[in-house]
């Protein structure tokens, strides 16, 4: 008699377990995602935030690059404009290169601002060129 209530038991268990039984286990397997979740969130803002600065800090030099001057192919039309080389910062060197100019319609309604080189207590660096809204 005593073997088949143990049996019986054993059969309701596996058919429909008693709530507590696994309850453990659950809170354990959220409390690994919440501790995962938080990893990951701030891994990506972390990650982020330095794919941010590396692609927009700006390089700072004690003087300003010798300028060399190169020639300019002809011009495509009468409606092109010259646009001057700029310099682009070089993050492993540390130094500036410079780019070539070159022809280019210009916008509509829109004017190009040369870049220049800009002085701040850190020390010298390019601010590129770019068009502007022109004002009416």
């Amino acid at each position: 008699m005593k073997n088949k209530e143990e049996f019986e038991n054993n059969v309701q268990n596996t058919i429909a377990p008693e709530p507590n039984s696994g309850s453990t286990e659950i809170s354990a397997v959220l409390k690994v995602g919440r501790q995962m979740r938080r990893i990951f969130y701030i891994t990506s803002l972390a990650g982020i935030g330095l794919c941010i600065n590396a692609c927009t800090s700006t390089g700072y030099v004690s003087t300003e690059p010798v300028y060399i001057e190169s020639t300019r192919p002809p011009r495509p039309s009468t409606t092109h404009i010259w646009i001057n080389g700029g310099w682009q910062y070089n993050q492993q060197n540390h130094v500036y290169i410079q780019k070539n100019g070159y022809w280019e319609k210009p916008s509509h309604r829109r004017t190009h601002v040369s870049g220049h080189w800009q002085t701040s207590p850190h020390g010298t660096y390019w601010v590129s060129g770019h068009y502007q809204r022109n004002r009416r």
